[in-house]
């Protein structure tokens, strides 16, 4: 990873909410509302849910899609 993407990494973990419900995390991270709700009901992306809502973790989703990246 280069310096200016970790520097860009570092700053969007900060200015970003930790936790967003699937339609803001779509907006966040690019990935289709589609992947995102597969991707949680398959175990595959960081989440919590409450009652019917899923909340996506967004620091360790970037940090996981960067490591597949490397």
């Amino acid at each position: 990873m280069s310096t200016n993407d970790s520097v860009c990494q570092r700053k969007a973990e900060k200015t970003v909410k930790p936790f967003q419900k699937i339609p803001e995390a779509c907006k966040t991270t690019g990935l289709s509302q589609y992947y995102l709700r597969k991707g949680c009901k398959a175990g595959t992306i960081p989440h919590v849910r409450s009652g019917p809502t899923y909340y996506i973790n967004i620091p360790e989703l970037l940090r996981r899609l960067n490591a597949e990246r490397e």
